[in-house]
């Protein structure tokens, strides 16, 4: 269970002196998040050109609206669920994005392979292909919680469901990749990210 205190939220310089009008702060929101909001998004629709689109679009409507924005606990969440939501609301990549991979055996994860032989390269490509199997909200789950650094509690809130159901898709993807990668592979994805 999550833990709730009543601290208040942490100051986010930049993003309180962007509401303020400050180009330069909103500038370095920009370069900041960038690199994780094109990734992120790429985990989602894979199309490259509608991720800088959106992103685009995303932080000309955040200049515009910046006056009504809201202090914010995490710019990083709040940034990430903003694009999802975005791409989210594209009729294509909705479809697609909420479309469940049938679950198929990979005849290759069928016997442990020597760990000691694989090249990093060649862990980073089985983990990455044990991935794409997954479901989408299982990749996106796993994508938000290890290699974007979100706690469980954030990737619920970007998904947009409760703290619960993101533990059970948490749970049901490392039980899925445990299975297909093995338990010596599957530690390795925590340090790989």
């Amino acid at each position: 269970m999550p833990q709730h205190d009543n601290k208040p939220s942490a100051v986010q310089p930049d993003w309180e002196d962007f509401r303020k009008g400050d180009r330069d702060a909103f500038e370095r929101l920009y370069h900041q998040h960038i690199q994780q909001l094109i990734a992120y998004g790429m985990r989602i629709t894979g199309e490259q050109q509608v991720v800088k689109d959106v992103i685009q679009d995303l932080f000309v409507e955040l200049w515009r609206s910046r006056a009504h924005l809201q202090s914010v606990h995490s710019v990083r969440g709040y940034l990430l669920k903003a694009l999802r939501y975005k791409l989210l609301r594209n009729t294509k990549i909705r479809t697609r994005y909420y479309a469940e991979l049938p679950d198929q055996p990979d005849p290759d994860n069928a016997e442990q392979h020597i760990l000691e032989t694989e090249t990093e390269q060649q862990r980073k490509e089985r983990i990455r292909l044990a991935l794409e199997r997954l479901p989408g909200r299982q990749q996106e789950v796993i994508n938000l919680r290890f290699y974007h650094g979100c706690s469980t509690e954030e990737a619920a809130e970007i998904m947009a469901v409760n703290y619960q159901s993101a533990v059970n898709l948490l749970h049901r993807a490392i039980v899925q990749l445990r299975e297909m990668l093995g338990p010596g592979l599957i530690c390795t994805l925590f340090f790989l990210s």
